[in-house]
């Protein structure tokens, strides 16, 4: 598969439940920034150290799985763009909702570099 398919098909199965696994597709050694000065915002050398600073943080005021629409991919090479929709229950009550432009490099079929864009006020709020 070239690398726009694997991240389509990934996030197909995201779009239909299945968010476990696009993380397994997720590289050991993945380097992942997520943009901005959030609490979750940096970069993470390795999956651990992503799953340890952004997605357990993320997680403790999450109350359920996050839905995802993809809006538009566009690939070059093995660089794919992914525009998206997310949606996730909140453990206080209510609904957190962020468009996302995350910018996914694919090697051997595996996601090795993610740079996550996003409505940085909208996670902030999440940890204030």
């Amino acid at each position: 598969m070239n690398a726009k398919e694997v991240v389509t098909n990934l996030f197909a199965k995201w779009e239909a439940g299945n968010s476990s696994g696009f993380f397994d597709a997720v590289a050991d050694d993945v380097v992942w920034t997520a943009i901005g000065t959030t609490p979750i915002s940096g970069v993470a050398h390795g999956k651990k150290e992503y799953m340890d600073k952004t997605y357990l943080p993320l997680q403790a005021v999450f109350a359920g799985s996050t839905s995802c629409k993809v809006k538009r991919v566009v690939a070059e090479g093995d660089t794919v763009v992914v525009e998206w929709h997310g949606e996730t229950p909140l453990a206080r009550g209510g609904v957190y909702a962020n468009d996302y432009c995350w910018v996914v490099r694919v090697a051997e079929d595996k996601l090795v570099e993610v740079t996550g864009y996003f409505d940085t006020s909208a996670v902030q709020a999440l940890f204030t």
